[in-house]
C-alpha cells in the first residue's frame, strides 16, 4: 500500500506538476479510497488526474478510487512574516481561533494537525506488540495517540481496525463483541483478496463473516451464540495472520462508555480471539471508570501478565514540564496561521495562567486558549491575552465540566451525580471552611478509605480538581505522606478570582502560593523542590469520611 501512494504521489507530480499536501488511504472489503488534498488552484486538474489513475491503481482483485479534494485552509496557509502589532485584533488570531474549534478535538478520520511526541516514547510503546491500556483524563491526548499509532502500524504493512466505543454505548455486551468482530473481519477481508478464494481460510472467513451478520441482524443476541464464535474466530486470524505474515492492531476508543460490569467480559472474549496470535489490543479509556480484570471468576486482560498500562496524564506536580508540552502543542497550531511566537497574543502571565486553568490537559488548555483570545478582542484596546480573560474563561468553563461528566457517565447516572455532589463537599470544604484552593488527603486514610478514595479520584478524572503532588511528606511524623490536590480554577474563578482565599499560582514555570486581595509579602514561591513542599504542607487535610454519605448510593451491579 505504501508503494501505491507513492506511485500516486509521482504520477500527479509528472502528468501535472501537482503537489498533494496529503494522502490517506480507505480500505473497504470490495474497494480502497485514495483521499488526496490539493490547493484550490490544482483542484480540476488534480480531479482530472485521478480519474485517469483510477484504472492504473486497480486490479482484478481490488478496485481502487482516488478521491480528490480541496485542503482546508489550515493545509495552505503560509507563515506570514507581517509583524503582529495588533496582537489579537489581527486576523491571524481570529483564524487561530477558528482552527482550534475546527481541529482540536481528534478522532480516526481527523488525526491531529500535529502529533506533540511526549517524553515518555507513548508511540514507541503502543505500537509493540503488546496488549495496551491507555488511560489519560478527557482531553488528554488518548484518541490522538491511537490514531498516530495507527498511521503508524499501517505505514509498516500492518493491519487494523477501529472501533468507538461510545457509538455502541446502549448495546448489550454480547452485540458489542459481535460489532467489534465484524470490524476485525472486514479488515481480514480487505486482505483476503490476496488468498485464493476456494483455500480453506477464505471459506472460514467469508462462514465467520456471514454468521456475526446473522447475528447482528437478530434483535437479541443470545451470549452462547456468541461464545461458539470465539474458537471460529481464534482458529481464522491465527491461520489468516501466519499465511499473511501481517500483524493485526485492534483500537477500541472511548472503552469506559461500556458500564463497567461489562467491560472485563468484552475483553476477555475478544482476547480469547486473538490469544496465541499476531493481534493486539489497543484500549484507551478513563481508569477510574474503567474495569479491566475482575477476580472471580478471572475474566479480562490483567496487567503485566495480559496488557501494559500506559498513563497520558501531564499533571501540574512538574509545572516547568506542564508548561512546556502544552506550549509546544499551542504553537503548532499558531505556525499553521502565521503566528510563529505565542507573546505575540499572550501576556506572559496569561500563558502561566492557562496551565493552572486547565490543570495540564492539552485540549482543556487549547480550547481555552481560543475562547480567551475572543473574550480579549471584545476589549477594542486590547493587544495581548491577560490572565483576567483567563480567570473568566475558566469560569464559563464550569457548567461545560459538568455536563461532559453527566456525558461520561451516561451510562450510569447514578455514578454522575454521585460525582456532583461530591464536588459540592469539596468545593464547600475548600472555598468556604478553609479559604483555601488546595488540600492534602492522607495516605493512611484512602488505605483505610478505598471507596471513598475512588469518589474523589472520580473529579480528578473528569478535571475537576488535579494533582499537584503525589506524595508530600509530614516533617512532623516520619513515614508519614499526604497527596495534594488543587480544586480546578472554574470553581473559583470569573471575571476575578474569589478574593480571600489561598491560592496556588503558576510564575516562570515555579508553583506560587498567596493570598487574594492582599499584598506580594503574602505570596510564597516555590523555586526549589523544597520550597514547592513547604507550601504544600501548609494545606488542610480533606478527610475522606466527609464523603461517606455518598457511598452506598451506588450499587455494585451498577458500577
Amino acid at each position: 500500500m505504501l508503494d501505491v501512494t507513492q506511485t500516486i504521489q509521482r504520477e500527479f507530480r509528472e502528468r501535472g506538476g501537482v503537489e498533494l499536501l496529503s494522502i490517506s488511504v480507505r480500505p473497504y472489503p470490495e474497494e480502497t479510497n485514495y483521499i488526496v488534498f490539493v490547493k484550490e488552484e490544482d483542484f480540476h486538474r488534480a480531479a482530472e488526474i485521478g480519474n485517469e489513475l483510477d484504472s492504473i491503481i486497480s486490479s482484478e482483485t481490488n478496485r481502487a478510487f482516488i478521491v480528490v479534494r480541496r485542503a482546508p485552509k489550515e493545509m495552505t496557509s503560509d507563515s506570514k512574516s507581517d509583524p503582529m502589532v495588533d496582537g489579537v485584533q489581527d486576523p491571524r488570531a481570529t483564524e487561530l481561533v477558528r482552527l482550534i474549534s475546527s481541529r482540536s478535538r481528534v478522532s480516526e478520520v481527523q488525526p491531529s494537525l500535529s502529533y506533540i511526541r511526549d517524553i515518555r516514547s507513548s508511540i514507541a510503546a503502543i505500537t509493540t506488540g503488546r496488549h495496551h491500556l491507555v488511560f489519560g483524563r478527557r482531553g488528554a491526548g488518548k484518541t490522538a495517540l491511537l490514531v498516530e499509532a495507527k498511521q503508524q502500524v499501517e505505514r509498516e504493512g500492518s493491519l487494523s481496525c477501529w472501533v468507538n466505543i461510545q457509538t455502541l454505548r446502549n448495546e448489550p455486551a454480547d452485540r458489542v463483541f459481535l460489532y467489534v468482530l465484524e470490524e476485525i473481519l472486514t479488515t481480514v477481508a480487505t486482505r483476503q483478496q490476496e488468498i485464493r478464494p476456494e483455500s480453506l481460510i477464505s471459506v472460514m472467513a467469508v462462514e465467520v463473516f456471514d454468521e456475526v451478520r446473522r447475528l447482528l441482524g437478530q434483535r437479541e443476541t443470545e451470549t452462547v451464540d456468541a461464545q461458539r464464535l470465539i474458537p471460529r474466530v481464534s482458529r481464522l486470524l491465527r491461520r489468516f495472520l501466519e499465511q499473511s505474515g501481517n500483524a493485526l492492531y485492534i483500537f477500541l476508543d472511548d472503552f469506559y462508555y461500556l458500564p463497567r460490569h461489562d467491560q472485563p467480559r468484552v475483553l476477555d472474549m475478544l482476547n480469547s480471539c486473538i490469544r496465541d496470535c499476531e493481534a493486539w489490543l489497543k484500549v484507551a479509556s478513563i481508569r477510574h471508570l474503567t474495569r479491566w480484570f475482575q477476580s472471580s471468576p478471572p475474566m479480562g486482560l490483567q496487567t503485566i501478565q495480559d496488557a501494559d498500562l500506559i498513563d497520558l496524564d501531564v499533571t501540574l506536580q512538574d509545572p516547568k514540564r506542564a508548561k512546556s508540552f502544552l506550549e509546544s502543542i499551542l504553537l503548532e497550531y499558531a505556525r499553521h496561521v502565521g503566528v510563529t511566537n505565542l507573546t505575540k497574543l499572550f501576556h506572559g502571565k496569561a500563558l502561566d495562567r492557562l496551565v493552572l486553568a486547565s490543570g495540564a490537559v492539552p485540549r482543556d488548555y487549547l480550547v481555552l486558549a481560543s475562547d480567551t483570545i475572543v473574550k480579549a478582542q471584545r476589549r477594542a484596546s486590547a493587544k495581548l491575552v491577560g490572565a483576567q480573560e483567563v480567570n473568566q474563561a475558566a469560569g464559563d468553563a464550569a457548567q461545560v465540566k459538568i455536563q461532559e461528566l453527566e456525558e461520561d457517565m451516561a451510562s450510569n447516572l447514578q455514578v454522575a451525580e454521585r460525582t456532583v455532589r461530591a464536588l459540592s463537599i469539596v468545593r464547600d470544604f475548600c472555598l468556604n471552611e478553609k479559604s483555601y484552593t488546595y488540600f492534602l488527603v492522607d495516605f493512611r486514610d484512602k488505605e483505610v478509605h478505598p471507596e471513598l478514595y475512588s469518589v474523589l479520584t472520580d473529579l480528578m478524572d473528569v478535571r475537576l480538581i488535579h494533582v499537584i503532588d503525589p506524595s508530600v511528606s509530614n516533617p512532623h511524623i516520619a513515614g508519614r505522606r499526604s497527596e495534594a490536590f488543587m480544586l480546578d480554577l472554574s470553581q473559583f474563578s470569573g471575571s476575578r478570582l474569589k478574593q480571600g482565599i489561598q491560592i496556588l499560582d503558576f510564575q516562570s514555570g515555579r508553583i506560587v502560593s498567596r493570598r487574594t486581595r492582599t499584598g506580594a509579602e503574602n505570596t510564597k514561591v516555590g523555586g526549589t523542590p523544597l520550597q514547592v513542599i513547604a507550601i504544600l504542607r501548609g494545606a488542610p487535610s480533606f478527610e475522606l469520611s466527609r464523603l461517606g454519605e455518598l457511598i452506598g448510593e451506588v450499587t455494585e451491579s451498577s458500577s
